[in-house]
């Protein structure tokens, strides 16, 4: 058996079995922290340029988040998933380092749109969804992630399990489903060599997918059962190094893995957040004092993205270290409206690698902030487990503050925001119903 057979086998036999009803409740808070990032993606330069283009596709029974007429379910999936990852506020999975949520949702809400599923299914698609996923991204190992984006090479995976799982696939051809998604998994990191838009474009670009070979799977469109193993596959081709046993290592025995993907509360980069929890708990001890110099302490993977002291815009200033840490100093709350000023961070901050905390990576996300004083005294405090972690949750009050603030953002208005809160509690009341 090949590892797109055992998970289509592990996924329709859970199918009929069912979810347990906790876990479908995490799977709500989870599509209430994505809907926030999906509204204020529209407030957004690049958001405006993709509802403009989704504007230009055909009419159709889907819904893109906030319109009035409705799309495709392809051109819908891609729309929502591609505003979803705007604003860096989405859901992240620290050991995949995948954020499955602007994936898997967009796909799920298109398909469940499409065939009118009761929130039962929804929300098992999305549980299933997330755990292939979030396999594959724990799988592809570091060397990947230096290249691609694991979003979106893994991120495809899920889509498809999740738009198959809607679509009441067979296990034959959810298989297929996996194995054409494969072949579509892209996504590369040069983009940010100059702040270009394509971070939102991988996101749109594997909800669509996903949803696409699930689709043609429907109707007997073949696709590679070894995609994952195969000689010419997707481990052989992008990420040689990884462990392809991982993807089903386990299977329906283990834990499953949407308990432990983080929510954002700050409007930057994951690798960041460490360093901003530090910095936020030092600026209480600094008491007036001035500031000679600073050091933050990361993993290689958090300097590879994020080391920039001059970040020229503001979506750049999100990937910058320093540039967080500066401002949470000075006593910004991170959201949104703490990255509209750029250039060289006024804190003098220096980056640096150190190897116990890379060892601990992607197990943690760490970061140790050591801080020097005109006076002499010296401030240091290390975070471990960033807030939104699971060891350090957000409370739903604070996912519903998220959803009303980023919704504003985005052009929403509080009875529509309110809206979409009803809208996400009906889910869960039909799941109980």
């Amino acid at each position: 058996m090949t590892a797109t057979e055992a998970l289509a086998e592990w996924a329709t036999e859970q199918r009929a079995r069912g979810f347990d009803e906790e876990i479908l409740e995490q799977a709500q808070l989870f599509v209430l922290d994505w809907l926030a990032s999906a509204l204020a993606g529209r407030g957004t330069e690049p958001g405006r340029a993709i509802l403009k283009y989704t504007r230009g596709q055909p009419s159709g029974d889907a819904l893109v988040l906030g319109e009035t007429v409705g799309r495709s379910a392809e051109a819908a999936a891609f729309a929502n998933g591609a505003l979803s990852h705007i604003v860096e506020m989405d859901d992240v999975d620290r050991v995949s380092i995948v954020h499955p949520g602007a994936i898997v949702i967009p796909a799920a809400l298109a398909a469940d749109r499409r065939d009118g599923r009761n929130g039962r299914e929804l929300l098992s698609a999305i549980v299933a969804g997330f755990e292939v996923a979030i396999r594959f991204g724990s799988a592809v190992g570091a060397k990947h992630y230096y290249h691609f984006h694991n979003t979106s090479t893994c991120g495809v995976f899920g889509s498809a399990m999740a738009a198959g799982w809607l679509l009441k696939l067979d296990a034959e051809a959810l298989t297929w489903a996996l194995g054409n998604a494969g072949t579509m998994a892209f996504g590369l990191w040069e983009f940010n060599a100059e702040g270009a838009m394509s971070k939102h474009l991988h996101t749109g670009h594997a909800a669509a997918s996903g949803l696409r070979a699930a689709e043609l799977a429907a109707h007997g469109f073949t696709g590679a059962r070894s995609i994952v193993e195969g000689e010419r596959g997707f481990f052989a081709g992008l990420a040689p190094e990884g462990d392809p046993d991982k993807v089903t290592a386990g299977l329906g025995e283990a834990p499953l893995a949407l308990p432990g993907v983080s929510l954002k509360p700050y409007a930057s980069c994951r690798h960041t957040h460490a360093a901003i929890d530090a910095a936020m708990a030092l600026r209480e001890e600094l008491d007036g004092g001035t500031i000679e110099r600073g050091t933050i302490s990361v993993y290689q993977a958090a300097a590879d993205l994020c080391d920039n002291p001059s970040p020229k815009t503001p979506y750049e200033a999100k990937f910058s270290l320093q540039y967080c840490v500066a401002e949470a100093l000075g006593g910004g709350a991170m959201g949104l409206g703490d990255f509209d000023a750029t250039g060289d961070v006024a804190s003098p901050v220096d980056i640096v690698v150190d190897a116990e905390l890379t060892a601990r990576f992607p197990s943690q996300f760490p970061a140790r902030l050591s801080l020097e004083l005109s006076s002499g005294d010296k401030l240091a405090r290390e975070v471990a487990f960033p807030l939104g972690d699971p060891e350090n949750p957000l409370s739903r009050e604070r996912v519903e503050a998220k959803l009303f603030e980023l919704a504003a953002f985005g052009g929403a208005t509080q009875e529509e925001a309110q809206g979409h809160l009803d809208w996400v509690d009906g889910l869960l009341e039909r799941v109980r119903g």
